[in-house]
């Protein structure tokens, strides 16, 4: 059994991105914090923290993470139980998901649940292949990611697709692409990509053109909104869902460079198997609005 003080102290410091810090939030001396999280190291036998700039968590630290913010929130669950509804604070929720997923859909989905559940939503943002990762880290109680696979200790539930298009201005449309969609083009044609992860992009290689490697400029543009802006201004051309482009391609201001082929992504939403109310919410809400739309 570990004493949840000395957890307590090393969560804080790689939460808050130092000893420093730490040592602020729980209100004790930075010397206090160092001392709890050596006492924790080494009651695990095992190195928990790299003591970069900022401090970051090994791999034993992060089982020893994911572990504590469990416990807090069956804590949390815990305290809403034995008072009353009505006189229970907020509740924070970390949710791992993709930025296309908080700038379309996501809001619509929970809006009512969280207002009403007073959930304080903590929002990290990851391509949806890699937030899983957050789940298993502990970092987050539940994410959305394209995994179909439950992980250990928690459950899964999909929620539909997310169809994706390489989206291009019709003045660029006509320049870039006179006789279609074609490799010999695109080594021309700026693509945007999002960020470094960002997969989008060779998946509609493979699926218009039968391969991935294909030369190309490319710039980066992590922001969803300034992404289409882009887009839309000639910049390159960029792979964006459906839910985000409909209107602007209705109105013919970005047209389709590779119909008609397109990128699925399946998502589905993952989260802790504890008991906890406002992640039992949430889960209603996701599931029934994705089930509706």
């Amino acid at each position: 059994m570990y004493d949840y003080k000395l957890l307590e102290a090393f969560c804080a410091v790689v939460e808050c991105g130092g000893f420093e810090k730490a040592a602020e939030k729980l209100f004790i001396t930075q010397s206090a914090v160092s001392q709890r999280v050596r006492q924790l190291e080494d009651a695990a036998k095992s190195v928990l923290l790299v003591r970069s700039n900022p401090p970051a968590p090994t791999d034993t630290g992060k089982a020893f993470m994911a572990h504590f913010n469990k416990v807090r929130s069956l804590e949390h669950e815990l305290e809403r139980t034995l008072s009353h509804e009505e006189d229970c604070g907020f509740t924070s929720v970390c949710i791992g998901l993709n930025a296309d997923t908080l700038a379309t859909w996501f809001f619509d989905a929970v809006e009512e649940t969280v207002k009403r559940e007073r959930i304080l939503l903590k929002l990290r943002v990851d391509d949806q292949e890699v937030t899983h990762s957050m789940l298993k880290n502990g970092e987050a109680a539940g994410c959305i990611s394209t995994r179909s696979a439950p992980m250990q200790g928690c459950s899964v539930h999909y929620l539909g697709k997310t169809t994706y298009r390489m989206y291009v201005s019709p003045a660029k449309h006509m320049e870039w692409f006179p006789n279609g969609f074609t490799a010999e083009a695109l080594q021309k044609v700026p693509v945007i990509i999002y960020n470094e992860r960002d997969t989008l992009h060779t998946q509609m290689f493979r699926n218009a053109l039968g391969m991935e490697n294909v030369s190309h400029p490319s710039l980066y543009i992590p922001s969803v909104e300034k992404y289409l802006d882009a887009v839309m201004r000639g910049f390159g051309i960029g792979m964006m869902p459906d839910q985000q482009c409909r209107r602007y391609f209705e109105d013919s201001l970005i047209e389709d460079a590779a119909a008609p082929y397109t990128v699925e992504a399946h998502l589905y939403w993952h989260r802790w198997n504890i008991g906890s109310k406002p992640l039992d919410a949430l889960t209603k809400a996701l599931i029934r609005y994705c089930k509706d739309a």
